[in-house]
């Protein structure tokens, strides 16, 4: 009767299951985007992973550059070595070439060509590391992004400007003999006019007056530092076992610290007893304050080691208390030998220097010069490989003591 009407549940039933199919293909489709984000994280992940161990072998390498082929080698040595040092190894991750350059654009040249001589060893600043190359296995977004993905990273560090302020310095002022004028920029001239590095001496402690110092070749004093309060055995003690944190630069005058305890017959055994807490040698008295929680010794106390030793890890003796690292290892403002006076009396800082503590402080009491008189037997340093806590002015001169800075 009625030919052209459709029935209304007729449609209906048409359209059954039309939902389960569309939510079927959603479901693949959210899938397939799910696993392209874990391929893309997976990527993500060892991309930082390779770019953290190219950052970390180019600044440690930085700081072995000396502007000689001993720095050239022992970066590249270093650059390898970090990575295995920093659980890099667990995914696989390995340096696989290490250059250098004299700016750090480039030009790069491979550790031999940079060590080729000494003239082109001598311009070689900046050192760029690359990780060998790393295959990531793609699971789900083989359409978008191949079936693997394949990638390298590569870092460039270099020295900074030498900084001319050094901070938490060893608070002692060192006269030295050097020529006339005495060099206090850089370049130093060739050859250099201070001691070669590995040389050992003997410093000595020097009695001053409240308002009057004679420094000789190799003499030291303490300097006076704002932490520090009174004048008496105490002070002159803590002050040895480095409580400092003030900043020194150089062209600037040192305040000595004349306190009425360092005299030739007291002041010794307080400074002796001061230094030696880096041998984990804690003394008696002093309000307990030389113990080593206050001033922890070096993580090596070995007696008589060389510097090359001491940093290679060779020969070590731990301490029995927790030590810390290079607490042997001294940095101090240089002064010219003569007599100085003043309330108090001050000296011109002319050069950091870089000191490693050979043994144990001594002294004789009382003190005596042929006797020894808190004397500290050191080794000079270079300090360019001595990397210091401080900053550069422009007010005044650069030193050769630097810090090492990613610059990409």
């Amino acid at each position: 009767m009625f030919p052209n009407c459709t029935h209304p549940d007729r449609q209906r039933s048409n359209e059954r299951g039309s939902i389960i199919i569309m939510t079927a293909i959603f479901m693949l489709l959210l899938f397939l985007m799910l696993g392209l984000c874990i391929d893309v994280s997976r990527i993500y992940m060892i991309r930082a992973e390779l770019q953290n161990a190219a950052d970390a072998a180019a600044l440690s390498a930085a700081r072995e550059l000396n502007s000689g082929t001993t720095g050239i080698l022992a970066a590249g040595q270093r650059a390898r070595s970090i990575v295995n040092n920093q659980g890099f190894e667990q995914s696989g991750v390995s340096i696989s070439a290490v250059e250098f350059g004299a700016n750090p654009e480039g030009p790069f040249f491979s550790e031999g060509a940079a060590a080729a001589n000494s003239a082109t060893a001598a311009t070689m600043r900046y050192v760029r590391t690359t990780t060998s190359t790393t295959s990531t296995a793609i699971l789900f977004g083989l359409a978008a992004l191949g079936s693997s993905h394949v990638e390298s990273r590569s870092a460039t560090a270099g020295m900074s400007i030498g900084i001319n302020t050094i901070c938490d310095f060893f608070p002692v002022a060192v006269a030295l003999a050097t020529p006339t004028p005495m060099p206090s920029i850089s370049p130093l001239p060739s050859p250099s006019p201070w001691p070669q590095p590995n040389t050992v001496m003997t410093l000595n402690f020097t009695q001053g007056t409240n308002n009057s110092v004679t420094l000789a070749d190799r003499d030291y004093v303490i300097i006076e530092v704002p932490e520090i309060t009174g004048n008496g055995a105490v002070e002159t003690a803590v002050l040895s076992a480095g409580v400092t944190s003030i900043c020194q630069r150089l062209n600037v005058d040192v305040p000595f610290h004349m306190t009425p305890s360092s005299n030739i017959n007291n002041g010794p055994r307080q400074i002796t007893d001061g230094v030696n807490t880096r041998f984990d040698i804690e003394a008696n008295g002093y309000g307990n304050q030389l113990n080593a929680i206050n001033y922890p010794p070096d993580t090596n106390i070995a007696d008589n080691v060389t510097f090359d030793d001491y940093d290679n890890g060779r020969g070590v003796v731990e301490p029995g208390n927790p030590g810390r690292e290079d607490r042997r290892i001294m940095v101090v403002p240089l002064v010219a030998p003569g007599t100085y006076s003043g309330t108090p009396a001050q000296a011109r800082t002319i050069k950091f220097g870089a000191f490693f503590l050979k043994r144990p402080s001594e002294v004789t009491n009382p003190c005596s010069r042929t006797g020894g008189c808190a004397e500290m037997q050191i080794e000079w340093i270079d300090e360019s490989l001595i990397i210091g806590r401080g900053s550069f002015n422009s007010s005044s001169c650069s030193t050769t003591l630097s810090v090492a800075v990613l610059y990409r």
